[in-house]
């Protein structure tokens, strides 16, 4: 009788529960990884969403105006400065926001003042520039919108300007959208077809901490050996099928900028990538395609050949995400694809050009 009450009172050794600890503490080890994942996969999956919504808000503008939204609006003469590629301009983002569920904002907005270049700017649309939108935050970028990073950093989104490297060059772009305050392209632009044209891609907001990863970038005034690189902007396209030479003047500035920023030199004053939804400005709202989405090879958001303050306003600016291994891309016909980091460069150059006349096969990204 003491000998069965005995072996049912016993209880667990230090051992064994030490066993069940120990697999208790690998299944929570295996199970973590896949936790995190399927969260990484459900806001990859919104971030899919903002992007379609945002293409197909392109096209219903297009429906009416039968064009796209020009990529940065002539900045307004009131309490900003006059000319586009400058301060105070309002973005392709500000122009579809009717067409974003967000007419309420869009009727708030006072376009005869801008956006960032006067205090008198700032206090008409203060309410209006400051606004966080979900449709313009990539819920896998921890700092956009929270203003961690530079400024309000609170756009995810750019719009294309295909493989054209002077922001503001005075002549348009290769892409679907320019910068210049003037151009506004439509469908009957895109004779590369709308299916293998890039419209918009995600891009990390800059954190200001400096040289991280796919985050920041360089800003500085060329070396005289490397001007060309500001110079190649005046190529327009930089591809050898425009210029001779041109896509070694690229690579050449693509070496140049990543041997700053592996060195850690040359820092810009603020690492201002998305910055603002509403103001137009390369880096703020428009990206172009020349680097791979998040290459391990140009491992930098951003480069400017011309200045030492602002990343922003380079001569590169490069789409990037948190997700592992590329970026979801918007294309001009409105469907969305994540497109790899390991896509070849001549095809995401081919990629962002609206009209070059490459044939490209959906396989090839």
């Amino acid at each position: 009788m003491n000998a069965k009450r005995s072996a049912r009172g016993r209880g667990f050794t230090l051992i064994e529960l030490l066993v069940v600890i120990a697999i208790i503490a690998v299944l929570i080890a295996l199970l973590l990884p896949a936790v995190q994942a399927a969260r990484e996969a459900a806001r990859r999956t919104q971030c899919v969403n903002n992007l379609k919504q945002i293409a197909l808000s392109m096209h219903n503008y297009h429906d009416q105006g039968q064009s796209f939204p020009l990529g940065v609006t002539k900045a307004a003469a009131g309490g900003s400065y006059g000319y586009a590629p400058l301060w105070g301009a309002w973005s392709a983002q500000a122009l579809l926001l009717p067409f974003l569920e967000q007419a309420p904002l869009f009727a708030a907005a006072n376009f005869n003042w801008g956006t960032v270049a006067s205090s008198q700017a700032l206090l008409v649309n203060g309410t209006v520039i400051n606004a966080n939108l979900a449709a313009f935050l990539c819920p896998s970028d921890g700092l956009s919108g929270t203003g961690g990073g530079w400024g309000q950093a609170n756009n995810n989104y750019m719009g294309s300007t295909g493989t054209t490297t002077r922001p503001g060059n005075g002549i348009g772009t290769t892409g679907v959208f320019a910068d210049n305050g003037v151009n506004a392209y439509g469908i009957a632009h895109v004779t590369d077809g709308t299916s293998n044209t890039v419209a918009f891609s995600e891009s990390l907001v800059g954190d200001n901490t400096h040289f991280t990863k796919w985050r920041d970038g360089v800003a500085t005034t060329a070396p005289s050996s490397y001007t060309r690189v500001s110079g190649c902007g005046s190529y327009y396209q930089c591809d050898d099928a425009e210029v001779p030479g041109g896509s070694s003047i690229i690579l050449q500035g693509l070496q140049w900028c990543s041997g700053l920023f592996t060195q850690r030199q040359n820092n810009p004053r603020n690492e201002d990538k998305g910055w603002r939804w509403a103001t137009g400005f390369k880096g703020w709202n428009l990206f172009n395609t020349i680097v791979p989405p998040n290459s391990p090879t140009y491992p930098w958001s951003g480069c400017r050949a011309t200045a030492t303050g602002e990343v922003a306003n380079g001569h590169f600016e490069n789409a990037t995400s948190n997700h592992p291994g590329g970026c979801n891309v918007a294309f001009a016909d409105g469907s969305v694809h994540f497109v790899k980091s390991t896509i070849d460069m001549r095809t995401w150059w081919a990629l962002g050009t609206r009209a070059n006349g490459e044939v490209l096969s959906a396989d090839s990204y």
